[in-house]
């Protein structure tokens, strides 16, 4: 049996049960047969028409290896994550004394929608704990000088714009290694990928039709759920634009049904409104829209998708917004005291949160005067777009002048949200590991 690893390393596919190597270690015609080989079980998990760009071919058959420890950590620390933000969540209109609101101020409209959402009745809306929708963290390891000790994850921040949010591409993967024989060399997969499939599927009801609304995000992983639910659930699945979505008056929360254009071909009941246009009722619905979209559309159309949206319009208006990791920091000691976290989880989010700063906080204020007296500080910290993704945006403080990191520094003291602006958190840079 071999020895369980404390610190993270990345192998090659295992080719016998006795040693592990590095990629680089293997003969590069036995790397290019194994690379071969994984992309084709990746194309038995889904056929290749449904890899945009040929996705999977950027992907390698070259897991992390880690061990039990590295992955209870990782499962405590995304348990007091969720504990602690749907906490946040559900106070953020009624915990006056919180003030959440003034600490991270969201658009008019958006704060407008989720104070109706509030006061809705749960049978009407689900409170929130039961509708979360779907997010992931992104995190960083920070090494360990201990040799007996494991890295230190650190989230950075969550993604939530998107439902899908790459959980195909991580099932699919490590499919394509159980498939090539991982766990008979010994090892087994750090995830379950039935479990995640069936944790996306109950996020709707098969038995009703689904809408997609998409718009600019071409997507990815949008790509290989449409087929799997048409061909694995039956579903009638529908991909719609934005522009395509209707209200039609009824009596109902908001007083509207929320419908969409009906294509001729359509098995479902057609409706026909003031304008002669044949609709369908929009039963439940799915976003891969951008905050800026979201926000072209009228306060009622918003109003009828958040009754209908299993990715939550709190999760994608508050959750996915990079000021809600600096939020929970300064929340530690009142969750703990509030008994919504143990205080050994209060100290797993401590150290496994990115170090954030959140515009108009205390926090920015001291780092500003620090700034001040010592320019080399801005090299330890980056910015990033509260609203963005995917690594657009971020702004490295030993890359801008000093003049400019405080300018940037000095235009968070207003910690409102404005068209033409962008706000930022501030974060600092953890040394991490290259493995």
């Amino acid at each position: 049996m071999r020895k369980e690893v404390n610190h993270f390393k990345s192998i090659c596919f295992p080719l016998s049960t006795e040693k592990l190597f590095h990629p680089a270690e293997i003969d590069p015609q036995i790397r290019s047969a194994l690379l071969e080989k994984y992309h084709h079980e990746l194309e038995k998990c889904s056929p290749r028409e449904t890899w945009v760009g040929d996705a999977h071919q950027k992907s390698a058959p070259y897991p992390i290896l880690g061990s039990k420890v590295h992955q209870s950590q990782l499962e405590d620390l995304s348990q007091a994550l969720v504990l602690a933000i749907t906490d946040i969540v559900e106070r953020w209109w009624v915990d006056t004394s919180a003030r959440f609101p003034e600490r991270m101020p969201i658009e008019p409209m958006e704060e407008r929608l989720l104070q109706w959402m509030d006061q809705l009745e749960p049978h009407i809306l689900r409170p929130y704990k039961f509708c979360q929708g779907s997010w992931r963290p992104d995190f960083l390891l920070e090494s360990s000088d201990d040799p007996e000790g494991i890295e230190n994850y650190r989230i950075c921040e969550i993604n939530a714009r998107f439902f899908s949010n790459g959980f195909f591409f991580t099932a699919f993967g490590q499919q394509a290694l159980l498939n090539m024989g991982l766990e008979k060399c010994g090892l087994k997969g750090a995830t379950d990928p039935h479990r995640v499939i069936t944790g996306l599927n109950t996020l709707f009801d098969p038995a009703l039709p689904l809408h997609i609304v998409k718009g600019d995000e071409y997507g990815f992983d949008i790509h290989m759920l449409v087929p799997r639910l048409r061909r694995y659930l039956e579903m009638d699945v529908k991909v719609i634009s934005p522009g395509s979505l209707r209200l039609i008056p009824a009596i109902l929360p908001g007083g509207y049904k929320l419908c969409c254009l009906s294509e001729p071909e359509s098995q479902q009941p057609k409706i026909s409104n003031a304008a002669g246009e044949l609709l369908e009722e929009v039963h439940q619905i799915g976003l891969e829209l951008h905050q800026r979209e979201l926000l072209t559309m009228s306060f009622e159309m918003l109003q009828q998708i958040s009754l209908r949206c299993f990715n939550d319009l709190r999760t994608i208006f508050l959750v996915h917004d990079k000021r809600m990791l600096g939020l929970v920091r300064e929340e530690l000691d009142s969750l703990v005291a509030r008994k919504v976290l143990s205080v050994q989880q209060s100290d797993l989010l401590g150290r496994g949160l990115a170090h954030t700063i959140i515009p108009g906080s205390d926090s920015l204020h001291q780092l500003i005067f620090t700034c001040k007296v010592k320019a080399a500080t801005r090299s330890n910290y980056l910015l990033k777009p509260v609203r963005g993704g995917k690594g657009s945006g971020i702004l490295f403080g030993d890359q801008v002048s000093q003049k400019k990191w405080l300018s940037l520094l000095r235009a968070m003291r207003d910690p409102h949200i404005r068209r033409g602006k962008t706000t930022y958190v501030v974060q600092k840079k953890d040394p991490t590991k290259e493995i």
